[in-house]
């Protein structure tokens, strides 16, 4: 049991890599599949093991490899605007296999849906968190494309809080619920009831 927690951990950090690299730059902040990686360990994996999987992501990026967005890795991967966001990777991970899994194991794919937006959501906690600080630090473009974001949007006069809630956070939600978690829902009630039969 525990060798194949550990190889789909190992299989679950490169799924997450893969998933990295199908993104559009939306402005400086990559609108990528990374969250289906996140929720598909925490589907798969016990609570352990899918922090582990998004832990071993996370230190290959750190060592280097070209698995965060747009191919992008080493350390100062973690000192961007988006670190916040792939720090939560594990926490994620870790909730979506205490509260999700359970109920997708009981076949209750749509509640294990529901519950996976909750658990996901210390992604834009800490994503929104660091970002908020890391502007307050270095500001620039990526503020000015912020504003322009809610301008479009019909938030022209925002603070730079809500400002930062709707550019760093709410234009990337629908889709993380409409696609990445639903792809990942499928794909694990398919891998599950698999293994059932395999017993």
């Amino acid at each position: 049991m525990r060798a194949r927690e550990l190889t789909l951990a190992s299989l679950m950090s490169i799924v997450t890599g893969l998933s990295a690299q199908l993104c559009i730059y939306i402005g400086p902040i990559p609108y990528t599949l990374q969250n289906f990686g996140v929720v598909l360990s925490g589907l798969l994996l016990t609570p352990k093991y899918a922090m582990l999987a998004q832990s071993i992501y996370l230190w290959l990026i750190a060592v280097g490899a070209p698995l965060g967005a747009g191919f992008k890795g080493g350390v100062n991967v973690f000192l961007g605007p988006t670190a916040g966001y792939l720090m939560a990777f594990p926490i994620a991970a870790y909730l979506t296999s205490i509260f999700s899994r359970p109920l997708l194991k009981e076949g209750n794919r749509i509640k294990a849906w529901l519950v996976c937006t909750l658990t996901t959501s210390v992604i834009y906690i800490l994503g929104i968190t660091w970002l908020y600080f890391w502007l307050e630090r270095f500001n620039g473009d990526i503020m000015m494309w912020m504003y322009k974001v809610a301008s479009l949007v019909g938030v022209p006069n925002g603070n730079k809080l809500t400002i930062i809630l709707l550019a760093g956070g709410l234009i990337f939600i629908p889709q993380d619920v409409l696609v990445d978690h639903v792809l990942a829902i499928l794909v694990a009630y398919y891998v599950l009831r698999m293994e059932l039969r395999v017993k």
